[in-house]
């Protein structure tokens, strides 16, 4: 039996109404990988690679700093990243945000202020080339009505 069977709110600019499994406090200085389901709060310093999966929210407060590849579904940032995001759900960017390297969305929200210093890539669900249009049959002067003039 599920005790829980609501879905998870979907993470709001500023993280409001969701339930912070993990937190890295502002005086911390964190130096490793990460992975991790659930919700993730950083507010110190984090110098290595974070993954999520399973709509995992990552929250970048605003003193915060990462330095190193973001790779989740849910990304609110407030503070700064210094590396490459992939955010396969939503990236969420703040008035005060800065995003230093290329990014990788489905959605993306960006407050004026925030800045992205980097290359920005759509996630597309249909993963389909892109179909070359189509140009229209040419039409002859004869096939218009027109009669062709002789000199």
């Amino acid at each position: 039996m599920k005790f829980n069977d609501k879905p998870a709110p979907k993470p709001s600019m500023r993280g409001e109404g969701l339930h912070i499994d993990t937190l890295i406090g502002s005086h911390a200085h964190f130096v490793g990988e990460m992975d991790f389901e659930g919700a993730v709060r950083i507010d110190g310093v984090f110098e290595g690679n974070i993954r999520s999966k399973n709509e995992g929210t990552l929250i970048v407060s605003l003193n915060a700093e990462i330095k190193g590849e973001v790779d989740v579904p849910h990304l609110v940032l407030h503070g700064t990243v210094r590396g490459n995001v992939r955010a396969s759900k939503s990236l969420q960017v703040g008035e005060n945000g800065q995003l230093n390297g290329d990014v990788e969305y489905t959605v993306l929200t960006l407050a004026e202020g925030g800045a992205i210093n980097g290359r920005c890539n759509r996630i597309m669900e249909n993963k389909e080339p892109a179909k070359q249009p189509q140009r229209p049959p040419e039409v002859h002067k004869e096939q218009a009505g027109e009669t062709p003039q002789t000199a």
